[in-house]
Parts: structure tokens; sequence; C-alpha cells
């Protein structure tokens, strides 16, 4: 069952969330983080990829966009998008504890999926040793090249899965960031499907395969 926040949970975690019990407290908690003009309930046409017994929690952007929806930074700004997006990270990151404080949870492994802009944020905030994960999906996104020493807490493993024919975010950028986590001796896998900006059938096959090798031994049996 989902449960959206109430009004204080959001006080207390910072950000509106929806979230789904797993099957004790010790589940293996999936973090779900939209795109831009997204909302807390977007990222859960994913669900079906999830094992069921693990928790779920989707957040949601702290800025109404434009175009609609939330977001984590305003793309149009003048202001540093580097900057936006660390700080972005940091709130991020303080939601994701304090939520799992709030709900006494112990999770034994947390994964983290980003679509587009979320993705963008959560490849930041692991570089730059902002959450510690299990695992990373980075869904038609990119890992933003760091400016500084990289601080990544453990050795997650990483999802990338990415349209050929994307039109937002370029093929290539996905590339260069498999060899990013590559070169920093993290277990990549890229999948790459021809469609646009979107998870394809070859990407969301991908992803379920992922999730269980990652999650499978942390389920309770």
């Amino acid at each position: 069952m989902r449960i959206p926040s109430t009004t204080a949970a959001e006080e207390y975690v910072g950000l509106s969330f929806i979230n789904r019990p797993g099957s004790s407290a010790r589940s293996p908690l999936v973090v779900l983080v939209h795109g831009r003009a997204g909302s807390r309930e977007v990222m859960w046409s994913f669900d079906r990829c999830i094992p069921k017994g693990a928790a779920v929690v989707a957040f949601q952007g702290f800025l109404a966009d434009p175009i609609g929806g939330f977001s984590w930074w305003d793309l149009e700004g003048s202001g540093s998008k580097r900057d936006a997006i660390s700080a972005a990270s940091k709130r991020l990151s303080f939601a994701l504890e304090r939520f799992v404080e709030l709900e006494g949870l112990e999770p034994s492994c947390t994964v983290a999926l980003g679509f587009s802009q979320g993705a963008v944020l959560l490849a930041s905030a692991l570089l730059f040793g902002d959450v510690a994960l299990n695992g990373l999906g980075l869904l038609a996104g990119f890992a933003p090249k760091p400016d500084g020493a990289v601080a990544v807490r453990g050795s997650p493993k990483v999802l990338i899965a990415h349209g050929t024919k994307d039109e937002v975010i370029s093929i290539e950028r996905a590339r260069q960031s498999a060899a990013l986590f590559g070169g920093l001796g993290l277990d990549v896998t890229l999948v790459e499907d021809e469609v646009g900006h979107k998870v394809g059938v070859e990407g969301t096959r991908a992803l379920k395969a992922w999730l269980f090798g990652v999650l499978g031994e942390a389920l309770d049996p």
C-alpha cells in the first residue's frame, strides 16, 4: 500500500513523498527520484521492476516548475547549475536520512533510481559522498563531470539505461558517465535502447534483472 506523506512528516523530512513499507524494518530500500516537471507519483511506473518485500519511497522536488510539476533546480535560471545541483543533493540526502529515521528503518541495502534530472541529482550525490548507496540506476540521465575530488562511499553497482535516440540528453553523455563510473572501479552496466527520452523495453528488462541482482540477497525469505 502506498502512503502519502502527512504535513507533519513533510516538515520533518523536508520533502513531500509517497512510500510503500517493506516486509520488515530491515528490508532493502529503493529510492525513486523524478525528473524535471515531475512529481512523487510519476516514478511508480517502475514499481513493476522492484522486488516485492522491498520498501520504496518516492520524493518530490521542492521547486514548482514553470512548465508544470516540480523540479530539483531551475534549468532556466541564470545562477550556477553546479551550485544548484550541490544544494539539491544535500537537501535530498537530508530528506533520505530523516525519512529512514521517521519510519524506524534499518535497511539492509539501499538503491536509488533517478530519471533525467533526478538521475543527474543522484549521480552528483553519489560522487560527492552525500549519499551512501549499494546501487544507483541512472535512467535517461547522466553523471555531471566532477570539478574536484570524488568521495564515493563504498562500491555501489551502477546501471545506466539510455535511449540511442534521446533528443534531450545524448547517448554520448550516458556513455561518458559509464566510463566515469568504470574509471572509479565500480561495477557498471550500460544498456542502450532504440528509444527517445524514456526507458524502453530492453532498459526495463535490464532494470528489473539488475534490481533483483543487487537486492536479491537482502530480501526477506
